[in-house]
């Protein structure tokens, strides 16, 4: 009785040393740190593997010993190990290539003599410096290469600029991910990494700091941001990240990516898929202060512009300029005390949404003919809500973003590529002339103007001015200018009396 439980044992622990016979760890020879999608191939076969999560991998093979295993990893020197016998771990160790050199390939049948000789500035981030940059993510780190400027229009909406041209709509600064444009239609520029790809599925990154027209095309005046992504054949495994901050930031990225072999141990299928999301509640914009050079300050009794304030911009000014006697010179209509005054308007906080949410899932299928004839088709999607900042204040409100690319690839000969870009600008708003919109639905500027004035004589506050301390009527024999009184007379009392004047203002605001 025991030997019969004993073989089947002995048969399955046996079985299961062969379907294990080629496995191990990869690890990073400074810092120890297992190395996840790091490529193991069988030098002489086809067979090979990726490292997964934990730096480790494993390989089915049925050959004799002892082989040799390679193992490559981006931005690491290549490393050979000897196997001499199967069911033996083994651990390999990878350094750093310190010489790698970008490649910038220019194709000569499309470029003249002339624009070959163009100067231009390539800054790069190859997987390995994405992977360590010290920024909240790597969209973010670009801004610490050379001649790139970032700026921040919200928590989930970066944008990149070289040459001086900082600017929050970068409309001839081109994005290219896998070489297609990432512009989103409606806006005419790219929205940043907002639309883009996710940084689980980022390889390398180039950023052309120069004018690249002549390249590129009248797009590219303030430069090319290009990213390529992770090939499926290349980069397998399960990938993961989890972030979290400050403002209730969490932010999750899931990547997944396999090949399946045919029948002589070729990858010929593969695919991957890519899932990220980003929930934030972002910075108010609630800074009321006038405006920049506003003719009227936060101290004038009748209200200002403010800065982040929608539709108090029109305004009446019944003293407006120096020259205006009808209220100032002449007080007897009951205007005095009136002078400059502005609709509340909306404030910001009022009008948009500042619950930042990002969602982007991106999908590629792969088909091999040969190792170097490759036929690809990649969906990507991404929606959201952000807040952006450009000639005015944007409310991108449930905004959706289609692309879809089929294309097929000689390796390093050439390529057709098909592609096609949608987008839904949502319950997308601008912020500005959404507040003047709601106002002038509600009362028209000039109807609403005129019945503050006609308030304002109806409570009497003209005559109440004009009986505040310290009021000196202007008449000629005070031997000045109307101008020169307005100066040193008529300002010094409005403003000595100013918070009395601002409460009346604020009565007939609230009866307006």
């Amino acid at each position: 009785m025991k030997l019969k439980l004993l073989v089947p044992f002995v048969l399955l622990s046996i079985s299961y040393s062969l379907a294990q016979n080629v496995f191990g760890v990869v690890k990073d020879y400074k810092t120890g740190e297992t190395m996840i999608g790091a490529s193991v191939l069988i030098e002489g076969t086809q067979i090979a593997a990726s490292t997964d999560i934990s730096g480790k991998f494993s390989m089915n093979y049925n050959g004799s010993f002892p082989i040799k295993i390679k193992v490559s990893f981006i931005g690491y020197r290549d490393e050979s190990v000897e196997v001499k016998q199967p069911g033996k771990q083994i651990n390999v160790q990878l350094k750093q290539d310190e010489e790698i050199l970008d490649e910038i390939e220019i194709i000569e049948q499309r470029l003249s003599k002339k624009q070959e000789e163009s100067a231009l500035t390539v800054e790069a981030m190859d997987a390995l410096a994405i992977k360590e940059t010290p920024s909240v993510s790597f969209y973010e780190g670009l801004g610490n290469l050379k001649g790139v400027d970032l700026t921040s229009a919200s928590i989930g909406f970066k944008i990149i600029n070289t040459r001086g041209f900082n600017s929050t709509s970068p409309v001839r600064s081109l994005q290219l991910i896998d070489g297609v444009d990432n512009q989103a239609p409606g806006l005419n520029f790219s929205l940043g990494n907002f639309l883009g790809a996710s940084e689980l599925d980022v390889v390398n990154v180039d950023v052309i700091a120069g004018a690249s027209t002549a390249f590129y095309g009248p797009n590219a005046f303030n430069g090319v941001i290009s990213m390529t992504t992770k090939n499926p054949y290349n980069f397998q495994g399960l990938s993961a990240s989890l972030k979290v901050g400050e403002r209730s930031l969490t932010e999750v990225a899931v990547r997944w990516a396999d090949a399946i072999k045919n029948k002589n141990g070729e990858e010929k299928f593969a695919y991957k898929i890519n899932l990220f999301m980003l929930r934030a509640n972002d910075w108010e914009a609630d800074n009321y202060d006038p405006v920049t050079d506003s003719d009227y300050p936060a101290t004038n009794p009748g209200r200002f512009n403010a800065v982040n304030t929608y539709g108090d911009e029109a305004f009446l000014a019944s003293n407006n300029h120096y020259d205006n006697t009808s209220s100032v010179l002449n007080p007897t209509n009951g205007n005095a005390g009136l002078g400059a005054f502005f609709r509340s308007g909306y404030n910001e906080i009022d009008l948009v949404d500042y619950g930042t949410e990002n969602l982007k899932v991106g999908t590629s299928l792969h088909y091999r003919f040969k190792p170097t004839l490759e036929l690809s088709y990649a969906f990507n999607y991404g929606t959201g809500t952000t807040v952006y900042q450009g000639d005015n204040r944007f409310s991108v409100k449930g905004i959706h973003f289609f692309q879809n690319r089929l294309e097929l690839t000689k390796k390093d000969k050439w390529f057709i590529r098909a592609y096609a870009t949608n987008e839904d600008a949502g319950k997308s708003y601008d912020a500005f002339f959404t507040g003047l919109q709601m106002l002038e639905r509600q009362e028209s500027e000039q109807d609403w103007n005129t019945r503050y004035a006609n308030n304002w004589r109806l409570f009497g506050y003209g005559d109440s001015t004009i009986n505040l301390p310290g009021y000196v009527p202007y008449d000629t024999t005070l031997g000045i200018s109307p101008n020169q009184w307005y100066e040193t007379m008529y300002l010094p009392f409005f403003n000595a009396n100013s918070s009395t004047i601002k409460e009346w203002h604020n009565d007939v605001l609230d009866f307006t």
